[in-house]
């Protein structure tokens, strides 16, 4: 699965910061957080975006809230050119179908299908035919929804390029965040079985640390909220990080990403070092003479590490000794004769 110019699940974790809709409709508060996650280092900045006639009914209050939130094509338009300039992808999660139609055409990098809408077959069906890479998030999801999303995809567009992000989502009970406990890490795995492709982490909790634990469990995408400051109040303020912070939980997350692509046992720069320091050689036990035959009563391991190591006792037991050695000299291969 490729978005932009990256290959998701090969060697790098894709990081995407959720804006949070923290612009509230602000098209220059927008610019600015597409600014501010571009210095973070993320490879993408996620928008919600809807337009209200096709996302709530007319008569809830919700209407009116996303009606005043609503961009111009100009400005969605910016909004794309914007991303690409500051060099990062733009993600969309379309709370409207016609978001999607319009967002295909401006040139958006990949849609997240929003949790509330995973079950909604009109929205995977718009998305799907879009041919733009997508991912769907399936917080709030039972096995038999996921079952049913994977099925309609199977049906509709088997090749469908595309893959779920685990997670939760607390909001409307007034929890401000969800619990690590709560956070089911070990689904990951599960998951990427099911769906034979590298999967993801939206994370709702409000930790800095915590993408570095969805990376070490097996998360090759994670979405994570970000404000422009802690003084800021969107939507969703209570879990979102500062810049400052946003930019240590991608650098972090990063390390551990290096650390576990890694299947091989290596030794870490320094370890040459403390191997020196901490293992043990071959040393005499006691004075010995020049032509003696050695036994295993004429050694010890002893620090420094920096002779022959105990390993290798049997090279130097029934060796003959080429000059005499006091006692804790280490032994050296040019000390010993043939067996």
């Amino acid at each position: 699965m490729k978005i932009g110019k990256n290959e998701i699940g090969e060697n790098q974790v894709f990081f995407v910061v959720e804006e949070g809709q923290f612009n509230l409709g602000d098209f220059e508060q927008a610019l600015r957080m597409v600014e501010l996650a571009s210095e973070t280092g993320a490879d993408a900045i996620e928008f919600q975006l809807a337009y209200a006639d096709d996302f709530y009914v007319e008569s809830h209050p919700g209407h009116a809230v996303y009606k005043s939130r609503e961009f111009s094509d100009d400005q969605l338009k910016e909004l794309v050119e914007f991303t690409s300039r500051k060099s990062i992808e733009l993600v969309v999660a379309p709370l409207s179908e016609q978001i999607v139609v319009k967002m295909t055409e401006f040139g958006c990098s990949a849609f997240n299908i929003n949790a509330s809408d995973m079950n909604n077959p009109s929205m995977l069906r718009t998305v799907m035919d879009s041919k733009i890479p997508f991912f769907i998030s399936i917080a709030l999801a039972s096995e038999d929804e996921i079952d049913w999303a994977l099925n309609f995809i199977e049906e509709y567009c088997p090749d469908a390029e595309f893959t779920m992000l685990h997670g939760q989502h607390t909001m409307a009970s007034g929890d401000h965040g969800v619990d690590s406990k709560h956070t089911s890490l070990g689904y990951l795995r599960n998951l990427e079985s099911r769906l034979g492709r590298p999967v993801g982490f939206v994370d709702h909790t409000k930790h800095i640390w915590f993408p570095c634990s969805a990376v070490a469990a097996g998360a090759s995408i994670v979405t994570k909220h970000m404000a422009p400051d802690h003084e800021s109040r969107g939507p969703d303020w209570h879990i979102c990080l500062d810049p400052r912070e946003m930019e240590q939980a991608i650098s972090m997350a990063r390390e551990v990403f290096e650390s576990i692509k890694e299947g091989r046992k290596v030794l870490a720069p320094g370890e040459h070092l403390d191997r020196t320091e901490m293992r043990r050689s071959i040393v005499a036990s006691k004075n010995l003479s020049e032509g003696q035959v050695i036994s295993i009563d004429d050694i010890l391991f002893k620090r420094p590490g920096t002779g022959i190591p105990p390993d290798q006792e049997n090279y130097v037991i029934g060796a003959t000794l080429l000059k005499s050695m006091e006692r804790d000299e280490p032994m050296d291969k040019e000390f010993l004769g043939g067996k």
